[in-house]
């Protein structure tokens, strides 16, 4: 995972640019998911990944919580076999992060 350090002053270009890499990589998990493909643990694994650290001057951190902890249920109800409520845990972490983007484009 490549770090970015933007400090204060991180802009939201690079906030919504931060919060694109983790939505193709839950879009990735996501499809994984419903595909039953033998490589959705390692998609959502990408996730979690992308959702280390914090984000580009703090700003999205309280999201980006949110999100590790519904990828995280999601993950563990997939696991435990119950694919709706998994689903809907990233479903909702999709949309949060979704709105998200969408504020920031809207400036």
């Amino acid at each position: 995972m490549v770090s970015i350090e933007a400090g204060e002053r991180a802009g939201a270009a690079l906030r919504t640019a931060h919060l694109l890499r983790i939505d193709s990589y839950m879009d990735f998990a996501i499809l994984a998911m419903w595909t039953t493909s033998p490589r959705v643990d390692t998609m959502i694994g990408m996730v979690e990944a992308s959702l280390r650290g914090a984000s580009p001057g703090g700003e999205d951190d309280e999201l980006l919580e949110k999100l590790r902890a519904l990828v995280g249920e999601g993950r563990k109800y997939l696991a435990e076999g119950q694919f709706p409520v998994a689903m809907g845990r990233m479903r909702v972490a999709h949309d949060l992060l979704s709105l998200q983007i969408i504020r920031l484009s809207s400036g």
